[in-house]
């Protein structure tokens, strides 16, 4: 698994705005699996969180390489499936590795999960959101990314 630190700085692709693709509030054109208030269940149920005007006719989680290929070559990091991180949660980065490898525990109760999934609100879609989860949670919007070193 990626580091929480790795997986920010992939998603950001030298972008320092807000959200993976900048400051706006919504994407200028289809970049990922996210929340739109075009997208409509099978049973016609509406997003309450959507993002205004976006539309990837997705939902629920989308085929991998479904969408564009990002900055630095990877797929699905904009949405799809939040994904869980090496990184134990920690509340701040006080104390954090200055390296960027994984912040651990012995005992840790609870993991970094980072990134939007095809259900999120907006304010989860940005760059730097994350959430504490029971290492033994599972749900239909998280999911992992296998990391390999060059």
């Amino acid at each position: 698994l990626p580091s929480e630190a790795e997986f920010e700085y992939v998603l950001r692709a030298g972008n320092e705005g807000t959200y993976p693709w900048g400051n706006d509030d919504k994407p200028k054109s289809i970049v990922g699996n996210l929340a739109g208030d075009g997208d409509l269940s099978t049973v016609s149920r509406h997003w309450g969180n959507a993002i205004p005007g976006y539309r990837d006719a997705f939902w629920g989680p989308a085929p991998v390489r479904n969408f564009a290929v990002e900055r630095f070559g990877t797929y699905d990091m904009i949405g799809n499936v939040s994904e869980w991180t090496q990184d134990c949660w920690h509340e701040s980065y006080q104390r954090a590795p200055a390296d960027g490898t994984a912040w651990l525990n012995p005992g840790c109760p609870q993991r970094t999960v980072r990134g939007a999934s095809w259900a999120s609100a907006l304010e989860q879609v940005r760059s730097a959101s994350r959430l504490p989860m029971a290492p033994d949670a599972s749900t239909a919007r998280l999911g992992f990314r296998v990391v390999r070193e060059l």
